[in-house]
């Protein structure tokens, strides 16, 4: 029978996620999705501290903060529409209070920061090699906040400083984790407001530098998300009805294929009973004060428990902590 697809070749990694491993994400929103499905199969994640960031620049902006004493300051946000924002974060770190906005900024960068330098593995995606530039001080912005276009200058990173920007990024996480393992990826999103040849300049510049990053450091690897949409899963059944953004049926062949590179079959069938118990978390209760009730949390606090002493590094204490508090609350006569 004749292949119906193009398969992409997924070289051998060295690097190893299992339940003790911890993980960062960041970058585009592909970041965001990817990270979410292991954050939802219970493995220890931080997903983009200071939001949803696309270019180059705008990561190697977040991580000049978290590899260093760095604090937010009320000189890093500016005031329009009653909202306080900052060119160096994602919008939902705005808010009408300017305190409120610094506090939670430096909240989530101390945490990162604390994260970073005990993390295994730093999976970085990149959306975009176009950035915007404030043209009152030429600074590169990770979100424009909806501001006049005029107060921004858009240019396509040449590819020299997209690898330049990668290589920092690299060099600055492995000073102060020098254990660390880096995944580098290109988003399989389309920025299509770009144009259509616009983007295919700019994943083009984005996946050249990434090979220069990954040919020079050896605990960098690159793993082709972006292939896989644009070859395997090229047919626009894959895509959400935007026809740029993955469907979820596309996330999660990447997020299998991501798991099958790496994690070993032992893992893959933890993941698979763990994902088949946050089914019964999620499940609602129709009846929540009755003995059937009281009985299937009995019977998925058991089960938490069991996961926890089969796999290594599991932690379900929230999840016991829903089911334990169904139990006590629910008194039979």
């Amino acid at each position: 029978m004749a292949n119906l697809f193009t398969e992409v070749k997924i070289p051998k990694f060295q690097t190893v996620i299992n339940y003790n491993s911890r993980l960062m994400f960041v970058g585009s929103c592909f970041a965001d999705n990817i990270g979410s499905m292991f954050s939802d199969n219970k493995f220890r994640c931080l997903i983009n501290p200071l939001g949803t960031l696309y270019n180059p620049l705008s990561i190697k902006m977040l991580f000049d903060i978290l590899t260093s004493d760095r604090i937010i300051t009320e000189k890093d946000f500016f005031y329009n529409r009653n909202i306080y924002s900052s060119y160096l974060m994602h919008g939902d770190y705005s808010d009408a209070d300017l305190n409120t906005a610094i506090s939670r900024a430096n909240k989530s960068i101390d945490t990162a920061r604390n994260f970073l330098k005990n993390t295994d593995i730093v999976f970085i995606t990149l959306g975009t090699a176009f950035v915007y530039y404030l043209n009152q001080n030429g600074m590169p912005v990770a979100n424009c906040h909806k501001q006049p276009s005029n107060l921004f200058t858009r240019k396509l990173l040449a590819v020299n400083q997209s690898t330049e920007a990668l290589q920092d990024i690299c060099n600055s996480i492995s000073k102060i984790n020098p254990k660390i393992k880096i995944v580098l990826t290109v988003s399989p999103i389309r920025h299509i407001a770009d144009g259509a040849i616009e983007n295919s300049l700019s994943k083009s510049t984005l996946l050249l530098s990434v090979n220069n990053v990954v040919k020079t450091l050896n605990y960098v690897e690159y793993f082709p998300s972006y292939e896989i949409m644009i070859d395997e899963l090229r047919d626009y059944r894959f895509y959400e009805t935007n026809l740029t953004h993955p469907s979820s049926t596309a996330r999660e062949i990447i997020f299998d294929k991501i798991i099958s590179t790496f994690c070993t079959s032992a893992v893959t069938d933890y993941i698979k009973k763990v994902s088949n118990f946050m089914k019964s978390v999620n499940h609602k209760i129709i009846a929540p004060d009755s003995a059937e009730t009281k009985s299937f949390a009995e019977n998925q606090l058991n089960r938490a428990i069991q996961l926890e002493n089969e796999i290594e590094g599991l932690d379900l204490t929230n999840e016991k902590h829903y089911f334990n508090e169904i139990i006590n609350r629910i008194k039979l006569s």
